[in-house]
């Protein structure tokens, strides 16, 4: 597998990780367990990428192109994915918490056991998705309309001390 480089010609995941990596085709590659905290990733084609246990803490996936890509136990704690199209991606027991999701197309995604937690999940187009033992909690922002519960989404807030 080759390394993913920046314009800087530093390597992801390195201790000078890049914060961009722009225009590259990641169409079906093999990122799995890989290290792209912070990282913007700008008009890169990511169809059917495998980025399964991916650190992607903090990146930027802002209108990415994720169509049957896997990010299952994927770390995206934070990360934007607003506009992103995620249609029959798989996001099963991804860590999504504070994620931005708005707009985002889950045609056909698979979120099962993904924690929402404080996430922004004002999704577009979410037909035929499945959220079966998704978390969310009282900080998490649903569409109007949208009944969790009946979608098998289960609520988890955290005790207060």
């Amino acid at each position: 597998m080759d390394t993913l480089v920046t314009r800087t010609g530093v390597p992801a995941g390195t201790a000078l990780r890049p914060l961009l990596i722009e225009g590259r085709d990641l169409h079906g590659a093999d990122l799995r367990g890989q290290d792209f905290a912070g990282v913007r990733f700008r008009n890169c084609e990511l169809r059917g990428t495998r980025l399964d246990w991916a650190n992607l803490v903090g990146s930027c996936l802002s209108h990415a192109r994720l169509m049957t890509a896997s990010l299952t136990y994927a770390h995206l704690r934070g990360a934007a994915l607003k506009g992103a199209n995620l249609r029959a991606a798989r996001l099963t027991h991804a860590n999504l918490m504070g994620a931005d999701m708005t707009g985002a197309n889950l045609w056909q995604a698979d979120l099962s056991g993904a924690n929402l937690c404080g996430a922004a999940c004002l999704w577009g187009d979410i037909r035929k998705a499945r959220f079966a033992g998704a978390l969310y909690d009282e900080a998490t922002r649903l569409p109007p309309g949208f009944h969790p519960g009946t979608e098998g989404m289960v609520r988890f807030d955290m005790p207060r001390a």
